[in-house]
């Protein structure tokens, strides 16, 4: 009850204060302030005793109550295997007793009920001694039986052993003419379209992606689906942020990329191999998941912002491309701090990778995986092997490269620090991250540009969507409410994103950033709620109910057709055939878990 009317007080107060409103409105605020001060004071004290109570539990400069992994990993790259064993230390941050933890695994996700899963839990033990622990939702999740109950403040030691055999996945599989295909299928059929977890989770002939390859600590009040969501995996992975130290044994002639930095070692590197295998340890703390990526003959690319190195991998032959995704990278980098507050890794890496057809990027903390099919570079004369249909792209391949990668940028701030549940409330992180891509265009090459890139792939990608029967939905969905990706896109991330596009007319830049750098800054390394997002909107508002009425509007009911003026998709004035033309409209979607 305490809680209760603590939180009820904050969202008040929250409309009623905030360092960057007019003056006017700080006025009002305190003239309600003086009116209800009384009862006032009296929840301050009942929820000062309450924090008291926890802050007891919790001693600080003792125990850190941050969820801890440490990791070992020892891959097959050649059998495409691995054994794991992971020590995660967890305080109870809670008000009641605890008996039970639940992890869950991720790339197990869409496992059919006579098939063997891909991670397995061999055993998990505290202090030595066996506990026992049974396997959810199709080995999507585990939940583990303490020795005896946790209590508040009290922290514990768990030991998983586990091993791993990751899908392969075919060349043809990763090409640009699948994905092309791909879209096609999602767009002309109307089943629900389920991915494997292919996404985060694949060996291909030369890299190996293994994300969220571990037990992964759930958060509270979660509970995974059996059913593999249309938008893949990595829309769905949800969980506090965390420290790492992982360690990778393998070949010493791999790239060994992490979601951290890899640390220098005290021994020799012919210390640290044995039999041509190589071990490399990576550290990092505030990381909301870890992502590995073992490669062969990756070349890179950086560059510094100040002290932050921003690192381009590519395959030999991509240099051209692999220069440009850097300079992406770095330019929306620049952008977003500026926009919205400072990057919170000490770097930045963006791989070349064949990510399987319909996936155009999947993000993980401070690292991006871009489809190999982007990386075309169309003045070589090997282009010219393309088919026909796709040669056609070309301008919208490059304006898809761009605008995917500045997506995934943001993701490193709405998603990986700005933590929201994304099978809950898929559009608060999309909308935010697509918003922002369409914002990076306008701030490197113009608002001109930046409206045409509203228009292409925002409005655009509805306009798609409704010329092949698709019907307008509420974006505040779950994720698995929705079909395939072309709905996602056009509902979940367009009409998301056309919000901020009116709330920014609405408010003007001054006080539209400002808000949302309040949400950034008020929230980072927690979890956000869909009401964070808006109350950061009605702090700074004239008129709070137009504000009520905007996010109604575009999140809770159906005014697409009306509200989003269809634009001409048209990038260039060339002539082509009826059937090239339905591809340029494919091709002009743009979204960002999707290619094309």
């Amino acid at each position: 009850m305490q809680n209760l009317i603590c939180n009820r007080f904050l969202d008040w107060f929250c409309l009623n204060y905030n360092p960057d409103v007019r003056m006017n409105d700080q006025k009002r605020g305190w003239i309600c302030l003086n009116r209800f001060l009384p009862a006032i004071i009296c929840i301050c004290v009942i929820g000062t005793f309450h924090l008291d109570c926890q802050a007891q539990a919790i001693k600080p400069g003792t125990t850190s109550s941050r969820i801890q992994y440490k990791i070992s990993l020892d891959v097959d790259y050649a059998n495409a295997s691995y054994e794991g064993l992971e020590l995660v230390r967890f305080t109870n941050t809670g008000r009641q007793d605890i008996d039970s933890l639940n992890f869950n695994i991720y790339p197990n996700l869409g496992v059919g009920e006579n098939d063997p899963p891909l991670i397995n839990i061999n055993k998990v033990s505290a202090d030595s001694h066996d506990l026992k622990f049974s396997f959810k939702t199709r080995y999507s999740s585990i939940r583990v039986e303490l020795p005896v109950k946790l209590s508040p403040g009290k922290t514990i030691e768990l030991t998983l052993g586990f091993s791993g055999n990751v899908p392969r996945l075919q060349r043809e599989e990763a090409s640009l003419l699948a994905h092309f295909l791909q879209e096609l299928n999602d767009a002309m059929s109307e089943d629900k379209q389920s991915r494997d977890t292919r996404d985060i989770f694949f060996a291909a002939e030369e890299s190996v992606l293994l994300g969220y390859f571990y037990p992964v600590l759930a958060a509270p009040e979660t509970q995974l689906s059996d059913q593999v969501p249309a938008v893949g995996v990595s829309g769905i992975v949800f969980s506090e942020v965390a420290d790492y130290e992982v360690s990778v044994t393998a070949g010493d002639n791999l790239t060994v990329i992490g979601s951290a930095q890899l640390q220098p070692s005290s021994l020799s590197q012919d210390d640290r191999k044995i039999e041509g295998r190589l071990k490399r340890v990576f550290k990092g703390t505030d990381l909301r998941g870890f992502a590995v990526i073992l490669a062969e003959k990756l070349k890179s690319l950086e560059e510094k912002i100040g002290e932050q190195r921003v690192i381009s991998y590519f395959r030999e032959g991509d240099e051209v491309l692999g220069k440009r995704a850097l300079n992406v990278a770095v330019g929306s980098l620049v952008c977003y701090q500026k926009a919205f507050g400072p990057y919170p890794y000490p770097f930045f890496q963006v791989v070349e990778m064949p990510l399987p057809a319909g996936f155009s990027a999947v993000e993980f903390p401070s690292l991006v995986a871009l489809a190999q099919a982007y990386y075309i570079d169309f003045d070589r004369p090997q282009s010219s092997r393309l088919p026909a249909v796709l040669q056609e792209q070309s301008d919208v391949i490059k304006a898809s490269f761009e605008f995917t990668l500045a997506h995934g940028v943001a993701h490193q701030w709405w998603g990986c620090e700005v933590g929201s549940d994304s099978e809950k409330w898929p559009y608060l992180d999309e909308s935010l991250a697509t918003f922002s891509a369409a914002y990076y265009h306008e701030a490197a090459y113009g608002k001109k540009l930046g409206e045409l890139i509203i228009d292409q792939q925002l409005r655009g990608t509805y306009q798609a969507f409704k010329m092949l029967g698709g019907a307008d939905l509420e974006a505040d969905k779950p994720t698995r409410d929705f079909k395939n990706s072309l709905q996602y896109s056009a509902i979940v991330q367009t009409k998301g994103a056309l919000l901020l596009v009116e709330l920014r007319e609405k408010f003007g830049d001054e006080k539209f950033f400002n808000s949302l750098r309040y949400y950034y800054s008020t929230h980072r390394k927690q979890i956000a709620r869909p009401e964070h997002l808006r109350y950061a909107f009605l702090a700074s508002a004239e008129d709070t109910r137009e504000v009520r009425r905007l996010f109604q509007r575009w999140l809770r009911e159906k005014h697409a057709d009306e509200d989003i003026t269809l634009p001409d998709l048209t990038l260039n004035s060339q002539p082509v055939s009826r059937f090239r033309s339905l591809g340029r409209i494919f091709l002009k979607i743009g979204r960002a878990a999707r290619p094309f």
